[in-house]
């Protein structure tokens, strides 16, 4: 188990490395099915991942049947580029897509029924996977988090908010190890262009009692400090309303990938799924108890 969580942990690692804020990693969802409608300031940002630039994904609830629908923008403005498919339909497992702008050169898409969907948008090649999520017991609200603040490279510039991603077996739970300054502070947005007004509905604060836990209460303007400059993985649960800050460091990372063994090597992507055989990306090669980071071009 130990293990296990050393993987999860070095994979969070290396998406901390190479991933920024605002390179095109960010892919919006609106629409009448999403919790928020058509408000531009809450449109929900699906993430990509620097092994996998261009497929974005993310777990949101959606209700479902044809009056309910929505769309994908790669900016919270009207007037970019959108993404829907090639005719209206009820959307659910492989999609193909059509890109546009303002519903022009393609049509909104539907889901039939209520619930928590798992959604992955390849902007690339222009296809998509949407099903229902094996979670329902809460309706999830966003696709991801962001800390804004001066402890994080992206600074106070709202647009260049350091992502926390979904965990994939518990989507209310936001995560990553992320580079955090001594000398300064960070707040959690839940929407990127509503956060960038500062109105505070946008925000998650530190808890008046207790800095484990997260608040809507913007009172004084509560938010987070570390002691070190250093690397810290970040945990948010909007369920329990928590967050976890802990220190980085102390994973070793295995770089001698020569030695020989009889052990079996076992691999997982950088969000800890095990997989068969890598491909092109960036991968975690687990040999007895090494682990050792494997690029494949």
């Amino acid at each position: 188990m130990k293990l296990f969580q050393n993987i999860l942990l070095l994979g969070a690692m290396l998406l901390s490395f190479t991933a920024k804020a605002d390179d095109n990693g960010r892919l919006f969802i609106i629409g009448s099915a999403t919790p928020y409608g058509w408000e531009l300031d809450m449109a929900q940002s699906l993430l990509s991942t620097p092994d996998n630039p261009g497929v974005y994904t993310g777990t949101i609830y959606l209700k479902g049947g044809e009056e309910n629908t929505f769309k994908f923008m790669e900016a919270h403005e009207w007037g970019n580029t959108e993404y829907g498919i090639p005719a209206a339909y009820a959307v659910q497992g492989n999609i193909k897509l059509a890109s546009g702008t303002l519903d022009n050169g393609y049509s909104q898409m539907y889901v039939t029924e209520n619930g928590n969907y798992n959604i992955s948008i390849d902007t690339n090649n222009l296809v998509g996977v949407i099903k229902p999520s094996d979670y329902q017991e809460n309706e999830i609200k966003y696709c991801s988090l962001f800390l804004i603040g001066d402890a994080t490279d992206g600074g106070w510039t709202v647009e260049n908010g350091t992502p926390l991603y979904q965990t994939k077996t518990a989507p209310y739970e936001y995560s990553a190890i992320v580079p955090l300054k001594s000398q300064g502070s960070f707040k959690i947005a839940n929407a990127l262009r509503g956060a960038g007004s500062w109105n505070p509905q946008y925000y998650y604060f530190k808890d008046v009692d207790d800095d484990t836990k997260i608040s809507t209460d913007s009172t004084d303007d509560r938010q987070w400090s570390v002691s070190n400059d250093g690397d810290y993985r970040v945990t948010v649960n909007v369920i329990s309303h928590t967050i976890s800050i802990l220190s980085a460091t102390g994973i070793e990372e295995n770089t001698n990938s020569a030695v020989e063994t009889n052990i079996p090597s076992v691999y997982y992507n950088l969000q800890g799924n095990k997989i068969n055989q890598p491909s092109t990306g960036i991968y975690i090669e687990i040999r007895g108890n090494k682990a050792t980071k494997i690029i494949r071009h």
